[in-house]
C-alpha cells in the first residue's frame, strides 16, 4: 500500500508484512495494490494496521470516504487484421506501442503497460482508426523477413517504436542514437536491449511517482564506477533516455536484472503471427527456432531423455507411429520455456493462442467464490482426491466450493467439462483418443464446448485431451506426454494442487515440477502458462529452498511472476528482515532459525524444495 498526500507525494509506504501508522485528518489518498488497483480518499483522522493477512483502517469518528478502482488492461482492446507478408507485419507491430499508457520508465510498472492489439489473419491489412503508431522518434530496423519481425516484436511494444524495412537489425531515435549490434543475431540482440533497457528503467522509475529504496539500485551502484544521473534521466524523453542508456555496461545492469520470466521458441509459420500480441504483453524474449522433431523409432531415444530414464511405450504409441512428432526444444535462460508451433514439445510449455483469447472472455455469470471439481476415475487413485481435498480447502480468502466427483460415465464428465467449473482435477487415465471412463472414453474434443477455466489432467498421456480442452474454450492446464506410476502420480498431483493453492501459474508449476520431481519429464503446461486458480496472498508467489546449517537454516526464495505480479511489479519478502524492495521476479536468500522457519512456513501452504526435491510442507516438517 502506498498514501500520498493530496499533491501526489508520498507519505507512507506499506509494503512490509505488518505496519501500523496514524494521519491526523490532512488528506490521504491510499492506493492498495491488487489485483484491481484500489484507492481510498479519507479527509479525516484515521490509523491503518497492516498484517500479513489484511489491511484495517480505523477513523476516529464516522468519516467520509471516498472509493476509486482502476483494473489493469490485460486483454487486447483492438484487433488488427494483417496478411502474413513482411510488409503487413511491420506495420502491425508498429501499433503495438498504442497500448502503452507512458514513455517514461514507469512503463515498466504492468499496470502502465497496456495490452497489444490482437492479430487475425486475412486477406488484407486492416488497422482501426483508433491506433497509430506512437510519435516517440524511436525506429527498430529489420530486415523485411518474418522470422526477424516476430523477434523484435516485444521490444517494439515496450519502446513504442515504429518498425521499417532495412538490411540489418538498427535501434534509431530523432535525438541520434544509431545503434547497430554488427552483424550480430537479430533476435539476440533484440531480447538483450530488452532485458537491458527494461532493468535500466526499473532502476530510474525510483526518482518518479514511487521513490523507494530499490535494493537493485543499491546493488548496481555498488557494481559499478558509472554514475548513473537518475533524476535527469527520468525527465528526459524516451528518445533521448535511450541513447544513455546504451552507454551503461551491459554486465553490471544484467547481474541486478530481473530471473526473466519467459523465452518463446517459435516456429516462423503465419499461424505464429497470431501469438504476437500475448508474448509482447508478458515481456517474452521471442526468437525463431527449428528444432530436431522425431517420430517412429527414432522418438525413442528423445523420450528417455526428457522422461528421466522411464519409457512406457503404450502412452507414447502417438509419436512412436508416426501419428503425431516429439519436438525437441533447446533449453533457454528463462524461467520458463514456451513452444509457439506444431508437434509435441518436450521440455517446454505448449503455447496455444486460443487459451489466451479464452482467457478474455467476461461472462455474466455473478460468482464470488471459486468452483473447483474433482474427478477420480480410477480407484486406486481416490487417495489423491483426498488429500487434494484438504489442500485446497483452508484459503478462507477462496470460499472454495469444492466437489469430488467418482466413476463418472462419459455422459456425467461430458456434463461436467460442458457446464463448466474454475478448476479441473482429472484424476485416471487417459490415452490421445479420449479421458477413461467406466463406460467407455470421452474425447473433449466432441464437447459443445468447454467451460472449464483451468485443469490438471493427471491421467497417462493426456497432452492431446489438454490441447482439445483448451481448443474447446479452456484457459490452460497441465497434462502429461506419457504413463506415469499410480505412486507418482499422486504425489506430483497432490504438490502441484498446493502450488495452485497459492497462486503459482501452471507455466510456473510445470517449470518446478520439471525440476524437482523424479518423473517432472512426464509432465508439461498448455494453452495459456500464466493461467492460474488463485491470487496469490501477501504478494507474488514464492518458492523456498531449504537447506540446514548448523542450528540455522538456508531460505533461498524464489519469487515467480502470476497474473497479479507481472515482471516490473515491486516485492517484498515477509521473512526478510530489512524489508527490501525488489522486482518481480527475484531470488533472494535468509538465514533463519527454528523459530523464525517454523513462523514463515506457516504463512503458506506452498510446497518446498529440500535437498532439490519437491515436498509437501507436512512432510518436511515432519520430517525435521
Amino acid at each position: 500500500m502506498t498514501i500520498r498526500d493530496a499533491d501526489g507525494d508520498i507519505t507512507d509506504l506499506c509494503f512490509s508484512s505488518t505496519n501500523t501508522s496514524a494521519f491526523n485528518g490532512s488528506t490521504q489518498i491510499l492506493q492498495i495494490e491488487a489485483p484491481v488497483k484500489t484507492f481510498l480518499r479519507i479527509e479525516d483522522p484515521f490509523r491503518y494496521e497492516k498484517t500479513f493477512d489484511d489491511i484495517s483502517i480505523h477513523c476516529e469518528e464516522p468519516s467520509r470516504i471516498l472509493i476509486g478502482a482502476r483494473e489493469r488492461h490485460c486483454y487486447p482492446q483492438e484487433t488488427i487484421t494483417t496478411t502474413g507478408s513482411p510488409s503487413d507485419l511491420l506495420e502491425a507491430v508498429s501499433s503495438f506501442g498504442d497500448a502503452m499508457m507512458t514513455a517514461s520508465p514507469e512503463r515498466s510498472f504492468p499496470t502502465l503497460r497496456g495490452h497489444p492489439p490482437r492479430l487475425v489473419l486475412g486477406e488484407t491489412l486492416d488497422i482501426p482508426e483508433t491506433l497509430s503508431k506512437p510519435e516517440t522518434g524511436v525506429t527498430i530496423t529489420v530486415p523485411p523477413e518474418r522470422a526477424a519481425i516476430l523477434s523484435v516484436a516485444p521490444l517494439a511494444y515496450y519502446l513504442l517504436a515504429t518498425v521499417e524495412a532495412g538490411e540489418e537489425f538498427a535501434l534509431t531515435t530523432t535525438a541520434g542514437v544509431d545503434y547497430r549490434p554488427n552483424g550480430r543475431d537479430t533476435a539476440e540482440a533484440a531480447n538483450e536491449l530488452l532485458t537491458h533497457l527494461f532493468t535500466l528503467d526499473c532502476l530510474v522509475r525510483t526518482e518518479g511517482l514511487y521513490e523507494i529504496d530499490l535494493q537493485e539500485r543499491r546493488t548496481f551502484e555498488s557494481r559499478t564506477a558509472f554514475d548513473l544521473p537518475y533524476a535527469e534521466l527520468y525527465d528526459q524523453p524516451l528518445a533521448e533516455r535511450l541513447g544513455r542508456y546504451l552507454e551503461v555496461d551491459r554486465e553490471p545492469v544484467r547481474e541486478v536484472g530481473p530471473n526473466w520470466p519467459a523465452t518463446a521458441l517459435v516456429e516462423p509459420t503465419e499461424d505464429a503471427v497470431e501469438a504476437l500480441p500475448y508474448l509482447a504483453y508478458e515481456l517474452t524474449k521471442v526468437r525463431t527456432a527449428d528444432p530436431p522433431r522425431y517420430s517412429g523409432n527414432e522418438a525413442r531415444s528423445q523420450a528417455l531423455k526428457a522422461f528421466s530414464g522411464e519409457l512406457k511405450t503404450r502412452t507414447t504409441s502417438l509419436v512412436f507411429d508416426d501419428e503425431a512428432e516429439f519436438v525437441a526444444v533447446p533449453d533457454t535462460d528463462s524461467t520458463q520455456t514456451v513452444w509457439v508451433g506444431s508437434g509435441v514439445p518436450l521440455n517446454s510449455a505448449a503455447f496455444e493462442v486460443s487459451g489466451y483469447e479464452h482467457d478474455s472472455v467476461v461472462t455474466d455469470e455473478d460468482s464470488t467464490g471459486l468452483d473447483i471439481t474433482i474427478v477420480c476415475n480410477e480407484v486406486e487413485m481416490d487417495q489423491e482426491s483426498t488429500d487434494l481435498r484438504d489442500v485446497l480447502d483452508p484459503r478462507d480468502d477462496l470460499d472454495p466450493e469444492l466437489t469430488i466427483r467418482r466413476q463418472l460415465s462419459v455422459a456425467r464428465l461430458r456434463e461436467v467439462i460442458e457446464d463448466g467449473t474454475d478448476y479441473l482435477h482429472f484424476i485416471g487415465h487417459a490415452t490421445p483418443d479420449g479421458l477413461q471412463c467406466p463406460d467407455g472414453e470421452l474425447d473433449v474434443g466432441t464437447v459443445e464446448g468447454s467451460n472449464v477455466d483451468t485443469f490438471f489432467l493427471n491421467a497417462c498421456q493426456s497432452f492431446q485431451q489438454g490441447k482439445r480442452l483448451v481448443e474447446r474454450g479452456s484457459v490452460g492446464g497441465i497434462v502429461t506426454y506419457s504413463d506415469v506410476a499410480d505412486k507418482y502420480a499422486l504425489q506430483t498431483g497432490t504438490l502441484i494442487g498446493q502450488l495452485l493453492d497459492d497462486g503459482f501459474s501452471i507455466g510456473a508449476c510445470h517449470s518446478i515440477v520439471r525440476e524437482t520431481r523424479p518423473i517432472g519429464g512426464h509432465y508439461t503446461a498448455v494453452g495459456n502458462r500464466m493461467a492460474a486458480l488463485s491470487q496469490p496472498e501477501g504478494g507474488a508467489p514464492t518458492l523456498f529452498r531449504i537447506s540446514r546449517d548448523g542450528d540455522e537454516f538456508v531460505f533461498d526464495a524464489e519469487v515467480y511472476t502470476a497474473p497479479a505480479y507481472p515482471v516490473g511489479s515491486i516485492g517484498i519478502l515477509f521473512i526478510d528482515p530489512e524489508n527490501k524492495y525488489q522486482v518481480v521476479p527475484y531470488a533472494d536468500q535468509f538465514s533463519v532459525d527454528a523459530a523464525e522457519l517454523d513462523e514463515a512456513l506457516s504463512r503458506s501452504n506452498s510446497p518446498v524444495v529440500v535437498d532439490g526435491q519437491l515436498q509437501s510442507r507436512a512432510t518436511f516438517l515432519s520430517e525435521l
